[in-house]
C-alpha cells in the first residue's frame, strides 16, 4: 500500500483539500447509508493539505494518510475534481465533502 502513496508524491495539495484514491468496492469495515438515497463513494487518503482554512483563518484537523474517507456523490455529477494515474481514479476533495474518515 505504501507504493501507491508514494506514487502521488510528484505533486502537492494545499489547505483543506485531500487527494483520495477511489475504491472500487465499499470497505468491509463500514458502510454508510444516505437517508435521501444518494450514492456514497469511498476513497483512501493518499495526500492531505496542511489543514489551513482560509475562510476561518484557522487550522483544521485533517484525516490521516491511508484513512478511508466516505463522501456523498450526487447523481447529477462527480464530487470534486478527478484525474487518472496508472489506471486508478483519484479525487481532489475539500474536507467539508468528507462524511467520515476512519483508519
Amino acid at each position: 500500500m505504501g507504493e501507491r502513496l508514494t506514487s502521488c508524491a510528484s505533486f502537492k495539495v494545499y489547505g483543506i483539500n485531500l487527494v483520495v484514491r477511489m475504491l472500487r468496492e465499499p470497505p468491509d469495515a463500514l458502510t454508510v447509508h444516505c437517508p435521501r438515497g444518494a450514492s456514497i463513494r469511498y476513497g483512501q487518503v493518499v495526500m492531505a493539505g496542511d489543514g489551513f482554512d482560509e475562510g476561518s483563518n484557522s487550522f483544521r484537523e485533517m484525516p490521516p494518510l491511508e484513512a478511508i474517507a466516505a463522501f456523498e456523490e450526487a447523481s447529477e455529477g462527480v464530487e470534486g475534481h478527478y484525474f487518472y494515474r496508472h489506471n486508478e481514479e483519484y479525487r481532489i476533495l475539500p474536507l467539508d465533502s468528507i462524511i467520515i474518515a476512519f483508519p
